[in-house]
């Protein structure tokens, strides 16, 4: 039983990563045991990464204490059994370490949701895992529309010195065949 000293300490602590961090993705690790634990936390760290077991009523809680109902109700029907969270800044980072652990762990941690706040949407169900290993942040995405705009514009301006250099050429050959012929 926890006391409510230590559960102040752990709604402080959660409002803290909640506040540093934009991304969070809530995980399905019941059947891991330590050693799978201990892999899965040895990821999280390289990546910056913060691992978090939590009671599902503290969560709660916390969402309504903190005024979230908005995510409150998108996932309050998932909260059920063992759930652990993972906050980050990179939403990519989170994907491709549940997606390395499920490689070793037989399809474990399952991913019940992800929230992603650059676009302010939730992800629910193990079946975007790839999507969100390749996902594409706003700035990774206009720097690809800037790319292709700029090849297009390249392109585009090719086309008309390669234009205007055939009118030219005929331009001399017109008024040369002339000349010759007078």
């Amino acid at each position: 039983m926890i006391n409510k000293k230590f559960k102040k300490k752990i709604l402080n602590y959660l409002n803290i990563l909640f506040n540093k961090y934009k991304n969070f993705y809530i995980i399905d690790i019941s059947n891991f045991n330590s050693n799978k634990l201990f892999i899965l936390k040895k990821d999280c760290y390289k990546f910056n990464i913060k691992l978090l077991k939590l009671k599902n009523t503290l969560f709660k809680k916390y969402l309504i204490i903190n005024k979230k109902k908005y995510i409150f109700n998108k996932l309050s029907s998932l909260l059920i059994n063992n759930n652990s969270i993972m906050f980050s800044n990179n939403a990519k980072n989170i994907a491709n370490v549940i997606k390395n652990n499920k490689k070793l762990n037989n399809n474990y941690p399952i991913l019940k949701v992800a929230y992603i706040d650059e676009y302010d949407i939730f992800y629910y169900g193990d079946k975007y895992v790839d999507i969100l290993c390749n996902l594409k942040s706003k700035n990774e995405l206009i720097n690809y529309i800037i790319f292709i705009l700029i090849n297009k514009i390249k392109n585009f301006i090719k086309f008309i010195i390669q234009y205007n250099k055939i009118n030219i050429l005929n331009i001399n050959k017109i008024l040369f065949n002339k000349l010759n012929i007078n």
